[in-house]
């Protein structure tokens, strides 16, 4: 038990970081001439819709927008998860 709870905070952290340095590492290039090509980005999803019902309103989207640098990071986190050993 404690140790796939331990796993399972282990991914959602690598996973996290990857997506943080991975923006950040985009923004970075984005303005040096032979890294830009990692800045390079694209969104999907679903934009916002907005249902009223008079009495309440819902609004329901969801929007991801993913560059080259998180992408590249992303599978590295999951690739390093793979190889940790976690002792008992």
């Amino acid at each position: 038990m404690k140790r796939t709870l331990l796993r399972g905070l282990l991914l959602i952290v690598l996973l996290l970081l990857a997506v943080v340095l991975g923006k950040v590492i985009g923004n970075l290039c984005e303005g040096v001439a032979f890294l830009s090509w990692l800045s390079l980005s694209a969104q999907f999803g679903l934009q916002p819709t907005i249902i009223d019902l008079q009495v309440i309103q819902f609004t329901f989207g969801a929007v991801i927008d993913i560059n080259v640098a998180q992408a590249i990071l992303l599978l590295a986190a999951i690739v390093a998860y793979s190889r940790i050993k976690i002792k008992e």
